[in-house]
């Protein structure tokens, strides 16, 4: 399967527009992509638009069918992650993979409410997972799943994610240009106003460097 996000289609809020796809976007099932820009480029804009969740101010986006799971959406906080995975999965289907994802992030088994604000990060991740394979959305959104996580669980949902690839789904991940370097099947930029694509196999120094230009190389 193959989702297209056609050039022009430009994102933002009411008259306030963020930022404007400069090329032809394709994301395609099976793949990873990362989305990188600095805050306030329009990393989260973009995904709630693709969502659904925000109309697009120029240009036409066909529907697709993806799950983004906003920080704003919160979880019961006297329930522990192991029983919201539980809820989360009422056909049992994944409550293994659940429990395999939360014992590799190392997460204590609290209520959630009590966890603190990385732990709490942690088990956001596990179940944006679950609910997009319970629900069988095809298509996952995830923004910034590695803010304020410790280098091993960053190493453990990278490793996951590069090395256990759903072939029917494709994963977005949004990132500082900070965090650390994957290698990814497509990257996005977004800076000055600008969603372009780059090789993924550009380099990291490179990728800081057109974040900061007025304009990005084309490929």
């Amino acid at each position: 399967m193959i989702w297209k996000v056609d050039q022009g289609l430009s994102i933002g809020y009411k008259n306030r527009p963020v930022a404007t796809v400069a090329e032809e976007i394709l994301f395609e099932a099976g793949q990873v992509t990362l989305l990188l820009g600095l805050n306030g480029q329009g990393k989260t804009t973009l995904m709630k638009t693709l969502a659904g969740l925000l109309p697009p101010l120029a240009g036409r986006l066909a529907r697709i069918h993806m799950l983004y799971l906003s920080d704003e959406v919160d979880f019961p906080a006297r329930l522990t992650p192991i029983e919201i995975v539980r809820c989360l999965d009422p056909g049992r289907k994944y409550r293994t993979l659940g429990s395999e994802m939360l014992s590799g992030l190392e997460l204590e088994n609290k209520m959630y409410g009590l966890l603190s604000k990385g732990n709490r990060q942690k088990a956001r991740v596990v179940f944006a997972e679950i609910i997009s394979r319970a629900r069988e959305v095809c298509f996952l959104g995830i923004d910034e799943p590695f803010a304020g996580l410790d280098f091993q669980a960053r190493d453990y949902l990278v490793s996951r994610w590069l090395e256990n690839v759903d072939r029917e789904r494709h994963l977005l991940v949004s990132m500082h240009p900070s965090e650390i370097p994957v290698a990814p099947s497509q990257i996005l930029l977004i800076s000055e106003g600008k969603i372009t694509t780059v090789p993924p196999t550009t380099s990291w120094p490179e990728i800081r460097v057109l974040l900061h230009k007025p304009q990005l190389i084309s490929v």
